[in-house]
C-alpha cells in the first residue's frame, strides 16, 4: 500500500510538472512555442596552453595556444576560457571578423584588463587570468560570425583562435 502510494504521488507530481507549461501559457502550443524560444544555452570552456596545437590546420588560418582552436556555438551560448598553463594570459577579441584570421593586430585598448562580456565584432578581453586553473568571466555569443582572439602576450608565438557563432 505504500508503495503505491509513493508511485501515486510520483506520478501526480510527474503530471503536474508536465501541466505547468500549459497552465502558465494557456495551452500546449504556446508552451511549445515558449520552449523554443527559450533553449538551454551551453556553457563551452575553452582551454589556455601555449603548447596546444591542433592535430591538423583549420581551414581558419594557423591557430594555436587554445583547446579546441575552433570553438563552434550557438547565439546565447556562454563561453569560459580556464588556464591549463604555467604562463598568464588572455583571450582578446579582435574588433574583426571574417574567414581566415589576421596574421597581425594592434588591439585599440589594453587586452590585459578585463572588458566587455560579448563575443562579437567588437574587442573584448578575459584579462589578465592566472596560470593553474585560472578561469575567466563568462561572455555570451550574441551575433553569428567568426570571431578571432588571441593571448595579448603570446599573439607573436601565434595563440589565437577562432569561436564560430552560428544560429
Amino acid at each position: 500500500m505504500r508503495k503505491n502510494l509513493l508511485v501515486s504521488t510520483s506520478s501526480f507530481v510527474a503530471g503536474v510538472l508536465m501541466l505547468l507549461p500549459v497552465t502558465l501559457y494557456g495551452n500546449p502550443d504556446q508552451a511549445a512555442i515558449a520552449k523554443q524560444m527559450s533553449p538551454s544555452h551551453r556553457l563551452q570552456r575553452i582551454s589556455m596552453d601555449l603548447d596546444f596545437r591542433p592535430k591538423t590546420r583549420p581551414s581558419e588560418g594557423k591557430l594555436q595556444g587554445y583547446d579546441p582552436a575552433v570553438t563552434t556555438v550557438h547565439v546565447g551560448d556562454r563561453i569560459q576560457f580556464v588556464n591549463t598553463d604555467d604562463s598568464v594570459h588572455t583571450a582578446s577579441g579582435f574588433a574583426i571578423t571574417g574567414q581566415v584570421v589576421p596574421e597581425h593586430y594592434k588591439f585599440a585598448g589594453d587586452p590585459t584588463k578585463a572588458t566587455g562580456r560579448i563575443i562579437d565584432t567588437h574587442e573584448w578581453s578575459t584579462g589578465n587570468v592566472r596560470a593553474h586553473g585560472g578561469k575567466s568571466q563568462i561572455f555570451v555569443a550574441k551575433t553569428t560570425g567568426n570571431f578571432y582572439y588571441a593571448c595579448a602576450y603570446h599573439l607573436g608565438k601565434g595563440m589565437r583562435a577562432v569561436i564560430v557563432v552560428q544560429p
